[in-house]
């Protein structure tokens, strides 16, 4: 094998390989990346190769050369991707010789799904904590529910369908009815929840009907929908209030400067949810530009009476987990002053 194949060889190997390979310059130009480092950029080898190495990899070290003697380790680096998404790497940088040249090796992992699986361990944790709560909560708000149902269904009986108040009892029929049904399937056994083909725009627009009436005007709605979403299976009414829930938070953080509630739609593909990668996911995200949720409270958010608001009860988020986990799905959080983040993950069947 000549010299010239054994590089090609080599080259092969390289682009094969899903770690992220840059290869630094002795001037620290980027002479070369691979394939999985392109992706990971969000970026092509030729609009790369020649560029200072800290344009894809700002702050990372003050100065390479501390990498002369002993390679070096970055551990929990945020990377900030083209299109404004942050993903978690770890970094190892060791000197490194090419055709004489004299230059720096770097691989890049990327830890985000690493993060991720230990995120939704822990998140199965409080879903747990929180639904034997919830199922005690329940029990205990079922006959509350059954006497409002009654007054409303008696004081309906005293309007024609024609008067203006009939419209405003039936709502108060219609929620509570959901609300009863839905604390019925809290209390009865773990089943499967009684799934059908429902369209997730559909969903979300019947939440915002819900909360119409209840929205300050400082807040307005920005929707971002993906059109192509196919129908997902789902248990209407359970996921109703899961992401009333989301919703109604979003709003309340709001309440005192305004801004604007977004609430975007779109697909994840080859998405791994717990120990199952799925095909296809949905994604639903709330969106709001609050003061974010407080660090000391941040990790203990989906667990019952915990909540960063003074008239919180504490108990939305752990019933919206509930909810998406009786789905296979799950809700994980993002916050950061100015900017908090639900997504809500379902799975997609493929097969539909």
């Amino acid at each position: 094998m000549t010299d010239m194949s054994k590089r090609q060889t080599f080259q092969d190997l390289l682009e094969g390989l899903t770690t992220a390979v840059v290869w630094i310059r002795s001037d620290e130009t980027i002479g070369y990346m691979n394939i999985a480092a392109g992706e990971l950029f969000q970026t092509s080898t030729s609009r790369i190769v020649g560029v200072h190495w800290s344009a894809i990899l700002p702050d990372l070290v003050e100065d390479v050369h501390k990498a002369d003697e002993q390679k070096l380790t970055i551990h929990e680096y945020a990377l900030i991707l083209p299109d404004f998404t942050k993903v978690r790497v770890s970094c190892t940088l060791a000197p490194y010789e090419v055709n004489d040249e004299k230059g720096w090796l770097m691989e890049i992992f990327n830890t985000e799904r690493h993060h991720r699986i230990v995120e939704e361990d822990e998140r199965w944790h409080q879903y747990e904590a929180g639904n034997l709560l919830v199922r005690t909560l329940a029990h205990e708000v079922k006959n509350p529910l059954a006497g409002i149902l009654g007054a409303a269904q008696l004081l309906q009986r005293r309007y024609s369908p024609k008067d203006k108040e009939q419209a405003f009892l039936d709502i108060i029929s219609k929620e509570v009815s959901r609300l009863k049904n839905l604390v019925d399937r809290m209390l009865g056994p773990k089943q499967t929840a009684e799934k059908e083909p429902h369209n997730i725009h559909e969903l979300i627009r019947y939440v915002l009907q819900i909360i119409e009436g209840e929205k300050p005007g400082n807040v307005y709605i920005k929707l971002d929908y993906d059109p192509s979403i196919p129908e997902v299976n789902i248990d209407f009414e359970a996921m109703v209030q899961a992401i009333l829930n989301l919703v109604k938070n979003a709003i309340q953080a709001m309440e005192k400067h305004g801004g604007i509630l977004t609430i975007k739609t779109r697909v994840e593909r080859k998405f791994t949810l717990g120990t199952k990668t799925f095909p296809l996911v949905a994604v639903i995200s709330i969106m709001d530009e609050g003061e974010g949720i407080p660090e000391e409270v941040f990790d203990s958010i989906f667990y019952p009476m915990v909540s960063s608001k003074k008239e919180g009860t504490g108990l939305g988020l752990p019933v919206a987990q509930s909810v998406l986990r009786q789905h296979g799905g799950l809700i994980v959080a993002e916050s950061e002053p100015g900017k908090t983040v639900f997504n809500v993950y379902l799975p997609l069947n493929t097969e539909d």
